[in-house]
């Protein structure tokens, strides 16, 4: 009789995991250090909630410092893109409308990342090595892209201070978006609150910095017109 041969028993497939787990865990790092800070956050709960084991956290993030970096990396990378699509489309603008534009395009960020205003909120208030890593990695680059911009639409203005006021105005209620719909009733993160917050911020903003930027110029004017006035009257007789 023919032999038969038997069936090879086919090789157990390795359980692969979806092409985005690091994205996943990414997210949810970020969400995790924005919420309990780094001492709070455990990769445990970070795995959770990206739906993966949690050795495939420490298979792609060797530590939760290198996790954390990753994470700030990650948020900050998507926010230069932004940026930088911006610049692009608007290189040809005068400042004005470039930081008026700029600053919708910031609002529209923050409601789609709100974690970022509360991760930086952790870490800036208190100074630290990982303070010093964000400064000199992302803050400082982007603060000074910002209060350029800022001296270009509004000379004369406080450019530093005018970032740190607009950032707070900006980020806060997408930061605190469940108080502001248990309060008002409405979703900060909609579509059209998003839009009308973009609007508010430029008009309250940048319409008031670059109204108080002019106002010098003007009161030089206005004096100087005075003085001319002046010198043209006939002097009186004493």
């Amino acid at each position: 009789m023919p032999s038969v041969s038997r069936p090879r028993k086919a090789a157990p497939r390795k359980r692969l995991q979806p092409a985005a787990a690091p994205d996943r865990i990414l997210s949810a790092a970020l969400a995790a250090f924005a919420e309990r800070g780094f001492d709070g956050a455990t990769t445990r709960e970070i795995a959770a909630a990206a739906g993966v084991p949690q050795g495939l956290v420490t298979y792609h993030f060797a530590s939760k410092q290198a996790l954390w970096e990753a994470a700030a990396n990650w948020v900050f990378a998507d926010l230069a893109a932004d940026f930088r699509d911006a610049a692009e489309a608007l290189r040809d603008v005068d400042p004005a409308t470039r930081l008026r534009a700029t600053l919708k395009r910031f609002v529209r960020f923050l409601a789609r990342r709100p974690e970022l205003h509360c991760f930086m909120t952790h870490e800036g208030s208190h100074d630290g090595p990982r303070l010093r890593w964000l400064v000199a990695r992302h803050i400082r680059p982007l603060f000074e892209g910002s209060t350029a911009l800022i001296r270009a639409a509004a000379p004369g203005v406080d450019a530093a201070h005018l970032h740190y006021v607009m950032i707070g105005a900006i980020a806060h209620v997408f930061a605190v978006a469940p108080e502001f719909a248990r309060v008002t009733g409405r979703d900060a993160r909609a579509p059209e609150m998003v839009e009308a917050h973009a609007n508010a911020v430029v008009d309250l903003f940048v319409d008031g910095a670059l109204a108080q930027s002019a106002a010098p110029s003007r009161a030089r004017k206005t004096h100087a017109r005075s003085r001319r006035a002046q010198g043209d009257r006939p002097h009186e007789s004493r």
